[in-house]
């Protein structure tokens, strides 16, 4: 089966579509949730615990998700996912309190993580290997291609102020997303759930199952850190970005939403050139060489000193980064049996949590006693550093 098999291309449209109109209700939802929190309480503490209560929730569920998804139908699970997420999507808007939002976006925190765990086991097993490549450049390029119009749209529909709207419009896209996966096929099945008495030591056996294949694979783990740990210093990098671009920068907030507007080109940019050079683009060329490319647009963002120079840096890390997102999904397909991907994750998953939150209180910490800037620079050369070991470590392969 290839990609000009009728039934192939008719299951990639399906699969695309409906992870674009699922990512668009996502960045929407952002938007409008932000706002909804920022009204009802008028506090941006409340608001800065929204990003603090889908961690949380990453923590405690991780370790043990992959346990259930490598076990279970992905393709029903998705299904029940995608639904009970426009269910507490639609119930937003009819929260009485500041303490049942954090409930409900609680339990959507779990639904992501399940979601996942799941996602990339049965798109790998959906799409055959000579292919993958190209449609992880697709399905790249419609999740950035949300990123730039998502909040566009949620800031037109709310333009009097009124969030509900998006979070209708975001529950409506959950159910188009379930209704993509009902009309893809069952590629394969779970083993089943284990036994209620023996959960939690099949659990602890699949940590062990999951540390020896990680041990058997070492150049993927070595690759898998340093791209981890290039997250974790973007993310606190990100953190303190609408501060940069004000302090540093001296832009206002038009300039600072242009920046962000010309990352989200240059992702987009960078998947399309993906996707048109698929079947020639090396999967070491785009680990190794597209994040090096990709944090050094970071750190010439990080040092500009102009509002063109800083979103000529953007769009350089938008398109390397893209080509690198692509490359080392691709990678993790190849490596690790779909059969095992979910509780390979959850052994993964928690320690990289766990560095995001406690960086991002050091990067807070550090830009009020050193300067943004300073934090800035910082994070880029460690990016650098990061991203020079991988290319080295993907040369040695």
């Amino acid at each position: 089966m290839d990609e000009k098999h009728p039934p192939l291309r008719r299951f990639i449209i399906i699969l695309v579509s409906g992870v674009g109109v699922s990512s668009i209700g996502d960045f929407m939802y952002l938007v409008a949730i932000n706002i909804l929190v920022i009204d009802t309480t008028h506090s941006a503490a409340a608001v800065a615990g929204l990003w603090a209560v889908s961690r949380i929730a990453a923590l405690l569920v991780g370790p043990w998700a992959g346990s259930v998804t490598d076990r279970l139908s992905k393709r029903r699970l998705l299904i029940l996912i995608e639904l009970i997420r426009a269910a507490l999507i639609a119930s937003l808007p009819f929260a009485p309190t500041l303490a049942w939002i954090y409930v409900i976006l609680f339990c959507l925190g779990i639904c992501s993580t399940f979601f996942g765990s799941a996602f990339l086991p049965y798109q790998t097993r959906l799409i055959p290997d000579v292919a993958r490549k190209r449609v992880n450049a697709l399905t790249s390029t419609v999740r950035y291609s949300a990123f730039v119009t998502g909040p566009a749209l949620a800031g037109l529909l709310m333009v009097h102020g009124n969030p509900d709207l998006p979070l209708e419009i975001d529950a409506v896209s959950f159910l188009l997303s379930a209704l993509s996966f009902l009309l893809l096929p069952r590629v394969e099945e779970g083993s089943g759930a284990p036994k209620r008495s023996g959960v939690w030591r099949v659990v602890v056996a699949d940590w062990r199952e999951a540390f020896a294949i990680l041990r058997a694979n070492r150049r993927f783990f070595i690759l898998f850190a340093l791209n981890a740990a290039i997250g974790v210093f973007a993310l606190t990098a990100d953190t303190q970005e609408v501060v940069f671009a004000r302090q540093a920068l001296h832009l206002g907030q038009l300039g600072y939403s242009m920046l962000v507007e010309f990352a989200g080109v240059g992702f987009v940019a960078g998947s399309l050139i993906v996707m048109m050079l698929a079947k020639r683009a090396k999967l070491s060329w785009l680990i190794g060489g597209g994040r090096l490319l990709n944090v050094a647009g970071y750190l010439l963002f990080a040092l500009a000193h102009s509002f063109w120079l800083a979103a000529f840096g953007l769009i350089v890390l938008g398109i390397f980064g893209s080509a690198a997102s692509v490359g080392f999904t691709t990678y993790t397909q190849t490596m690790i049996l779909t059969s095992h991907m979910g509780r390979v994750n959850s052994v993964m998953t928690p320690p990289l949590q766990v560095m995001n939150l406690l960086f991002i209180l050091l990067g807070g910490a550090a830009a009020t006693a050193f300067g943004v800037r300073s934090l800035m620079v910082c994070m880029a050369l460690l990016m650098v550093a990061s991203a020079s070991v991988m290319v080295g470590v993907t040369r040695d392969g």
